[in-house]
């Protein structure tokens, strides 16, 4: 099986990592933080076959297997192990783009940025319904209408 990694454990990270495991990869996902609810989290995506690593940033000499490297809109993309990560040949794409190529010519909406985003979700949400489309709730406070699967 081919080696996916994913660079953070939010909520798009955790997202990310089981699609991944959906599409047939073995996925590893590490996060810099410790705390307790990132532990809590770590033994429930174990549970489901991804492993978990805290405390460690990703870099390749850790994780040499990686074939594929999805990586959280929070990291710099210009950082020396995403650098090294693509000069190896490394497929690394940030999580939109694995949304992007997971939904294919489905029309989607995407709602992202530091603040206001349940905000512009809910009316979103509120100006497709008004049309007549079903939505279904995605990650990163995004949406995508159920009749456009």
């Amino acid at each position: 099986m081919t080696y996916a990694h994913v660079i953070g454990l939010g909520k798009s990270g955790i997202a990310a990592a089981r699609l991944l495991v959906q599409r047939g990869y073995t996925v590893g996902l590490s996060d810099r933080g410790t705390d307790d609810r990132l532990e809590a989290q770590r033994q429930i995506l174990e549970a489901e076959g991804i492993t978990v690593h805290l405390g460690i940033g990703f870099t390749l000499a850790a994780f040499p297997e990686t074939e594929k490297l999805i990586v959280s809109p929070g990291v710099p993309w210009d950082s020396p192990a995403l650098e090294e990560a693509r000069s190896r040949g490394v497929e690394t794409l940030g999580e939109m783009e694995l949304a992007w190529q997971t939904l294919g010519d489905r029309p989607w909406v995407g709602v992202t940025g530091t603040n206001g985003k349940t905000t512009t979700t809910a009316l979103t949400a509120a100006i497709f319904s008004g049309a007549v489309y079903t939505l279904q709730p995605a990650a990163i406070s995004a949406l995508r209408p159920a009749s456009w699967r």
